[in-house]
């Protein structure tokens, strides 16, 4: 009995640690790597693609440590969202994995959401010229925005802030100098917690801002009368083509 109630203690205090991502300051000897990271935003409209390159030196030879973990913290502006449930229908197919720490409402406008963080995972493997390097390619949607009171602003702008990025790779531990350890989740199926080292990078630029157009409250009442419009003859059509189908099968049972 008592081994019960130990193991049911060890289990919530491990899952209150998981579910709140605490960092943790373990004072151990390691370094990161310093590395390069790319990205840019692919596709237009409403659905693009976050893409992210990390390259990183690699200080020993080539074969000791064949690819490695990496993690992605994603800070999305209010503006911008990812759709958890589309990225793990991918995940079987290749796609990102990714975890978060929030539900994420895909329905709520821009003016009603908060940002939110995600970790995305992935793996840095070694190149012919004994570099790491991977390429995530994040789906990320646009949220409507409040529809603009002036005419001539027909965009807006979202910024998308670079990530901090961590590694868990054997050959930079060797490296002398002082740089604490973090505890995150080792997976983005949040089952246990890992030790991952954050990485010092250079940056293309502070941030990439992406265009979203906006609507124009002038056009509020014409908008209105011509959904009005549309949603009545849908339902006329419906239920025409219905009725109509009812009656036909009636005739031909009397027949």
């Amino acid at each position: 009995m008592n081994l019960l109630v130990i193991g049911l203690v060890m289990y919530i205090v491990h899952s209150d640690c998981v579910s709140r991502f605490q960092d943790v300051d373990l004072g151990l000897e390691t370094m990161p790597a310093a590395g390069i990271v790319a990205r840019t935003v692919v596709n237009a409209g409403f659905h693009r693609q976050l893409v992210t390159e990390v390259t990183i030196p690699s200080d020993s030879e080539a074969g000791e440590q064949i690819s490695c973990p990496v993690m992605l913290r994603e800070t999305l502006p209010s503006g911008v969202f990812v759709d958890l449930y589309q990225l793990a229908s991918q995940v079987h197919m290749g796609g990102p994995k990714v975890l978060s720490s929030e539900d994420i409402d895909v329905e709520k406008p821009e003016y009603l959401s908060p940002a939110h963080t995600v970790y995305v995972y992935g793996d840095l493997n070694v190149t012919a010229d004994h570099t790491y390097y991977t390429r995530i390619d994040l789906p990320i949607h646009v949220r409507y925005h409040r529809p603009s009171a002036d005419r001539e602003v027909q965009f807006v702008t979202s910024s998308l802030k670079y990530p901090s990025i961590f590694h868990r790779c054997k050959d930079f531990n060797n490296r002398k100098k002082q740089f604490p350890l973090i505890q995150y989740p080792c997976n983005y199926e949040n089952n246990s917690l890992c030790q991952w080292t954050e990485l010092i990078y250079e940056k293309q630029r502070e941030s990439i801002d992406i265009s979203i157009p906006v609507g124009n409250q002038e056009d509020m009442l014409l908008v209105s009368m011509v959904t009005l419009v549309v949603t009545v003859a849908g339902c006329y059509l419906l239920v025409h083509t219905t009725l109509s189908g009812d009656k036909n099968t009636d005739k031909k049972k009397n027949r």
